[in-house]
């Protein structure tokens, strides 16, 4: 046979020998509730299904989700399938998204194979999403990993962000045409993100252009618990800048106090927040901010406890009840926990505060879960930062916890979890401090609570 006829036989037959199996299979469908999921399976199953909650989005694009922002190849070369859906809605879909995400592990399979073990986690809202998945469907969900996640529940993280926008609107410019709560009401459009932007960014210009306004825009950030350090650009821990401090405040003030109220307030109705009978010098005196807060009030010639007392005297803001009850149960942690619990969390998280760690504590305490849970912190700013190696480092750490029933709590130790990791992993020691307006399931009703619709005001109406 000629060379030439050799060399095309060769090459043909290349061309029809199979294509060698993809070292991960992807898998993608919608279901009949209009929820996409998706799932990427290694060749090398360990049958071990990661079960990813996505956060917050504002649509109207909405495609499924099956992995965090860092740390998924990684994930997938240690055998792990990845799993997550879109949610059948976009915005503040809490309710939606815990069924939706069953829907998908059902879909999984049926499609793919039952998994071995599923492990539920996910990222800031999905963080939450993952906290009601561990707590309603136990027979469904080994272990859990929310990150950076809002474990307040809604009410105490609503009351909070409440807390600081009344306090910076009524010390800084109450006439100002910003709306604290009633955002949405019945028939409003859907309007962008920042649902109030305009009005949020006068009132934050106001506060920032004079020391007397950033006095208060301090006082403020202590009541919503920002960070200190939310950003690269803000000054390190225990610096005396203190003006570089109120400025990382201002750039994060939006985004952590004021969004996403209108999606909220729309899904439930109505307000679901109050500060009825709050006492605004009890609470600067536990956010462990009053030192900072005075030396700014000294250098602005202004009276704190003037201040403080025209906070004790303003109208204060009531919820509605049915509100309560649709954000109580969308979800408000019991804290009863029957499959073990690892949180993980930046300490310069301005979205979604570190202080929700310690709200979640006590919430799994209260309810004699403790051993069920732990907690790691990461020594980085901003909102859900957390690099590949730390994610799986975590989901190591849990993945065990659950083949062997019980924690390994000096592989969980910072110095541990970093020589595990690697150079680039951040962990550190850190204990958040008290969250101030706690508000789990447990108690049923937290302070200030309408306990029916006949006992409070109507959505947002100012009472004394």
């Amino acid at each position: 046979m000629p060379r030439t006829m050799i060399a095309l036989a060769a090459l043909l037959a290349i061309g029809a020998a199979p294509a060698p199996a993809p070292a991960v299979r992807h898998v993608e469908a919608r279901l009949d509730t209009g929820n996409v999921w998706a799932a990427d399976i290694p060749a090398q199953w360990n049958g071990t299904v990661l079960l990813f909650s996505h956060g917050f989005s504002a649509g109207p694009a909405n495609p499924p989700r099956d992995r965090p922002h860092e740390g998924a190849e990684a994930l997938l070369a240690s055998g792990y399938a990845l799993l997550g859906s879109s949610y059948r809605e976009t915005g503040w879909a809490v309710e939606k998204a815990v069924p939706d995400q069953i829907d998908a592990l059902n879909a999984f399979a049926r499609a793919v194979g039952k998994p071995r073990r599923v492990i539920a986690y996910g990222e800031s809202m999905g963080g939450l999403v993952t906290a009601a998945l561990v707590e309603r469907h136990p027979d469904r969900i080994d272990g859990a990993m929310p990150m950076c996640a809002s474990l307040s529940g809604t009410l105490g993280m609503e009351n909070q962000a409440l807390d600081g926008a009344w306090a910076l609107r009524t010390l800084v410019d109450p006439g100002a045409p910003l709306r604290i709560v009633g955002v949405w009401h019945p028939g409003a459009p859907q309007p962008p993100i920042r649902e109030e932007g305009p009005a949020v960014d006068a009132l934050l210009a106001k506060a920032i252009a004079t020391p007397a306004g950033r006095a208060r825009l301090a006082l403020a950030a202590a009541f919503a618990q920002l960070p200190d350090r939310p950003d690269a650009a803000a000054p390190p821990a225990g610096s005396s800048d203190l003006d570089g401090r109120v400025d990382a405040y201002a750039r994060w003030f939006a985004m952590g106090v004021f969004f996403p109220r209108f999606e909220q307030e729309r899904r439930a109705g109505g307000n679901a927040s109050w500060n009825v009978d709050v006492d605004y010098a009890a609470q600067l005196a536990a956010s462990g901010k009053r030192a900072m807060v005075a030396a700014l009030y000294r250098r602005a010639g202004l009276s704190l406890a003037a201040d403080l007392a025209t906070l004790a005297k303003a109208p204060r803001i009531a919820a509605d009840p049915k509100a309560v009850a649709y954000m109580r149960a969308n979800f408000v942690p019991t804290g009863k926990l029957l499959r073990p619990v690892l949180t993980l969390h930046t300490i310069g998280d301005g979205a979604t505060m570190v202080t929700y760690e310690q709200a979640y504590q006590d919430i799994v305490r209260r309810a004699a879960s403790g051993q069920m849970l732990r907690q790691v912190y990461v020594q980085a700013t901003g909102h859900c930062t957390f690099n590949a190696a730390e994610t799986v480092a975590a989901i190591t750490v849990l993945d065990r916890r659950i083949s062997t029933g019980r924690w390994d709590d000096a592989a969980l130790l910072a110095s541990s979890l970093n020589r595990s990791a690697g150079p680039t992993a951040r962990f550190a020691t850190y204990r958040p401090a008290r969250f101030l307006r706690p508000c789990g399931a447990v108690e049923h009703t937290c302070a200030g609570e309408p306990a029916s619709e006949t006992d409070v005001p109507d959505t947002g109406r100012q009472v004394r």
